[in-house]
């Protein structure tokens, strides 16, 4: 009993050991400089050309990040406009935070909150989104959100930290990003709007593939 005993101890004392080492190298890792700025991200795409749109210091302080871009696309052929929101990081985990903390802290109100997968063309991928409506006065926005963790997307913020964590131990990509697309709702159409931005979603997923890693 007594050499089993011991044997269960220094297992408990290695795996102690292992995970203070894994959580040490997560942390040190935030600190890091990301390699990919995010502002160089297509500007056109389609028929659709961006222009940026500035984001205050108060906001990029939560961020811990200035890897970020704010971007207001408008369409060429029938001036529709989206909003494409992308934060991004390589080793910082805090970045990517539910956006309706900073809807509802700009005063908006979150009506409705439902998940809404969209299907893309890209790889033939289902992408599970949340969707926001929000309001505020005259203000009626529609906006769609999901979290990028090396390969895999979530709509689950709390799935998207496990995974960062999971990569960063397994010494796998532990990158992630927030990206949302959204758009004001014309004449209270929805139904509209959700087609239009579940449509410059399938048109943007193939460049979020390929710039992001």
């Amino acid at each position: 009993m007594g050499q089993q005993a011991g044997h269960f101890v220094t297992v408990c004392v290695t795996l102690m050991i292992a995970a203070v080492i894994s959580w040490y190298l997560f942390f040190k890792e935030a600190g890091q400089e990301d390699s990919i700025d995010v502002t160089q991200f297509p500007k056109v795409i389609g028929t659709w050309e961006g222009v940026d749109l500035p984001i205050s210091k108060d906001d990029l302080a939560i961020l811990e990040t200035n890897n970020v871009f704010v971007r207001r696309y408008t369409n060429s052929v029938d001036k529709s406009q989206v909003f494409l929101y992308i934060v991004y990081s390589r080793h910082n985990r805090k970045v990517s935070h539910p956006p309706e903390i900073c809807y509802t802290g700009n005063g908006m109100t979150v009506n409705e909150k439902v998940h809404d997968p969209v299907r893309i063309d890209y790889k033939n991928l289902t992408i599970d989104t949340n969707r926001l409506h929000l309001t505020k006065g005259d203000f009626d926005h529609l906006s769609y959100y999901w979290f990028k963790i090396g390969d895999q997307f979530t709509s689950n913020y709390w799935k998207q930290q496990a995974l960062i964590a999971l990569n960063t131990i397994l010494g796998k990509n532990s990158s992630s990003a927030l990206i949302r697309v959204s758009a004001d709702i014309s004449q209270k159409d929805i139904q509209k709007t959700q087609r239009q931005i579940k449509a410059f979603i399938n048109l943007v997923a193939p460049e979020i593939f390929a710039y992001f890693p």
